[in-house]
């Protein structure tokens, strides 16, 4: 049997008006962008409370240290949650801001209800007219560059934590490096002790030669215990960054890392960095994003409209009614909102340009002490360290024959050690520095690939 010519009616007023009010606008690149989040951090789509850390080995290598924090480090995680949310934020901003409204009416005369003459009416909610379409679509857009914009924070944010753990992992490298050898130089200390004790015994050196060589070598072993203190504090930085407890056992590096040697020119670096820094490029997202600003105030100029149909149920009479929304008295507010909107995005673009200068900045300045460092060790470790070991072992021989001054011995000595520490600091800044310009590069710039 067919229905009757009043629901019929509303039933096709009702599907006009949820397919107007309820489009929502996907632009191009937003599912790309949602499925690149979803396979980018997997490890981060278990809540925090039941996630199991993943093993960490017992001689973790730098690299492994590195992974571990990019599974667990709470701060990358944040950075992922606020890209994942920027995503969430496009189909919000390109759905239509109204709802379905349904009214109906039963007429009463004289307190008699006349049921059959009720009348049924759908509209758009009145508190929100119905947008223009392409006020969504470029809304969609302008939200979907902002999320891209976020994705690249989450990049960066990666190669951020990578430089951390590497930097933390250098410094506490370098303290055991240090204790090493100032252990290794309390040893030469005590047994310049010894050889002053030996020879004040047969008269050969004063006592005074021997408080001085047991001075020095008592604050040599105070210097190794100083260190040794500090090495927790070094363990507890480097445990926060993994999203360990601050005393989980993490054994002390046996050597610092090798270094290594740039595969790229300077110029190419800075070519790089211009093409590939997450920084430069999320603010490329968001100068477009502006644009779509822009485009989004000049569309206020356009009407909005409302849109209402009903019926009664007996289908003798139909309505629809249709209502614009003319911004006519909000010129000057709508001028305003699109020279808000341009100066936003110049604000943007000199930030970029700003953004660009500093990170072209930064690199030469890493790059000059990356080439200095370079210099430095070449000089030391190849001709000033043999030579200052060299008088070491001459100033003990002569020492022991009664031809030198315990005073020059420890001086040759103090010299050597610090010599030594120095070439050791240099290691650990230039490998230091080294991490850094990948950071700003987001790139592997030994040419070793991962």
């Amino acid at each position: 049997m067919a229905r009757p010519l009043g629901e019929s009616f509303i039933s096709a007023a009702l599907a006009i008006l949820a397919g107007v009010s309820g489009c929502t606008s996907h632009p191009p690149g937003e599912a790309a962008e949602r499925q690149h989040s979803l396979e980018e951090a997997r490890s981060f789509q278990t809540p925090s409370a039941k996630r199991e850390a993943p093993p960490l080995l017992e001689n973790p290598s730098p690299d492994e240290l590195v992974r571990y924090a990019l599974l667990t480090n709470p701060e990358l995680e944040q950075h992922y949650w606020e890209w994942r949310s920027a995503i969430e934020q496009i189909p919000q901003d390109g759905t239509q801001p109204t709802n379905l409204v349904f009214f109906a009416g039963v007429p009463i005369t004289r307190g008699s209800t006349s049921f059959d003459r009720t009348t049924v009416t759908v509209a758009n909610d009145p508190m929100a007219d119905i947008l223009w379409p392409t006020k969504p679509s470029t809304a969609a857009r302008r939200a979907l560059e902002n999320a891209r914009a976020a994705g690249l924070r989450f990049q960066k944010a990666k190669y951020e934590l990578r430089s951390k753990v590497l930097n933390a992992y250098y410094d506490l490298a370098l303290a055991s490096e240090l204790i090493r050898l100032e252990e290794a130089n309390r040893g030469l200390l005590q047994t310049t002790a010894s050889l002053a004790e030996a020879r004040n015994r047969v008269g050969a050196a004063g006592q005074q030669d021997l408080m001085k060589a047991q001075n020095e070598a008592d604050l040599a072993q105070n210097d190794v215990t100083h260190m040794q203190a500090q090495l927790v504090a070094q363990r507890a930085a480097l445990n926060a960054l993994l999203n360990r407890r601050s005393d989980a056992p993490l054994p002390s590096p046996a050597a610092l890392p090798e270094a290594r040697n740039l595969a790229y020119t300077d110029g190419q670096i800075l070519d790089l960095a211009s093409v590939q820094n997450p920084e430069l490029k999320a603010l490329a997202h968001e100068v477009n994003g502006r644009r779509e600003g822009i485009r989004l105030a000049r569309l206020q100029y356009l009407p909005d409209f409302s849109l209402s149909a009903g019926s009664d149920l007996a289908g003798t009479a139909q309505s629809l009614t249709g209502m614009l929304t003319v911004p006519l008295l909000r010129h000057e507010a709508i001028q305003a909102a699109i020279a808000q909107a341009q100066a936003n995005l110049r604000m943007t673009e000199s930030l970029r340009r700003q953004t660009h200068n500093d990170l072209e900045s930064r690199i030469v300045l890493d790059l000059v002490t990356l080439r200095d460092a370079d210099r430095q060790l070449e000089l030391f470790q190849k001709m000033v360290l043999p030579r200052a070991t060299r008088v070491v072992e001459i100033g003990r021989s002569a020492y022991e024959s009664g031809h030198a001054s315990l005073s020059d011995l420890l001086d040759s000595q103090r010299t050597l050690i610090s010599l030594q520490k120095l070439i050791a600091n240099l290691r650990a800044e230039h490998g230091k520095r080294f991490v850094d310009v990948e950071s700003l590069v987001s790139s592997d710039l030994s040419g070793r690939g991962g």
